[in-house]
């Protein structure tokens, strides 16, 4: 009887203990199983996607590609104009009339909402010199326009640059999209970039491209 017993008792033993181990493989296989799809980090959108972006994307560099070159074609002419503004520190000289004549009449001539010119300010800002808007729209002089990619670039590496994305105007004037292009002056250094923001109505469903 006794060694009846004890073989119970080492079976019931046996048991408990093979059901401990089987219960603490089932505890590994929870810890090791993947995470839910929630936690995965999703994919940035690629404006390349987007084939209307693309377009625009195009049509809008060209435009300020010609704009920078017939500023460039008189060897640092308006370049030259343009540091006499920046060093006079205002508007009210001849060298800011004869830009902002210029700048006007791109505007209507290209249908672009702006048109205006800026510089570095050595830190995290561009600084609005000309703007080409009527008096009572156009932003003041040293206007803070905040540094993007794209304005990095063009002063980086001398090229015009257009932006990926597309922004909607706070006055009215619908989407935007934005390019630049580097304007020299006889020394051949950079004197400005000439902005220009043009309206992209076609773009208003892709919210994805929107700053």
């Amino acid at each position: 009887m006794k060694k009846a017993l004890l073989f119970i008792v080492f079976l019931l033993v046996l048991g408990m203990t093979l059901g401990l181990t089987a219960g603490c493989g089932q505890d590994q296989a929870v810890e090791d199983t993947t995470p839910p799809a929630d936690d995965a980090a999703e994919d940035d959108v690629d404006i390349y996607d987007f084939p209307e972006n693309n377009e625009a994307m195009a049509q809008i560099l060209a435009i300020v590609t010609e704009l920078g070159d017939r500023l460039n074609e008189r060897d640092g002419y308006y370049g030259d104009l343009h540091d006499v503004v920046v060093a006079n520190g205002n508007r009210q000289g001849p060298e800011h009339a004869e830009l902002y004549a210029l700048f006007n009449e791109w505007i209507y001539e290209v249908e672009a909402t702006y048109l205006y010119s800026f510089i570095d300010d050595g830190g995290d800002n561009n600084l609005i010199i000309v703007d080409g808007a009527e008096p009572e729209d156009m932003d003041p002089y040293g206007y803070e326009y905040p540094k993007e990619p794209w304005t990095v670039d063009a002063f980086a590496t001398g090229e015009p640059q257009v932006a990926k994305t597309t922004w909607m105007d706070d006055y009215g004037y619908g989407l935007q999209k934005s390019a630049f292009a580097p304007v020299y002056n006889s020394d051949g250094e950079i004197s400005f970039l000439l902005g220009i923001d043009y309206p992209v109505p076609q773009l208003e469903d892709y919210t994805e491209i929107m700053d």
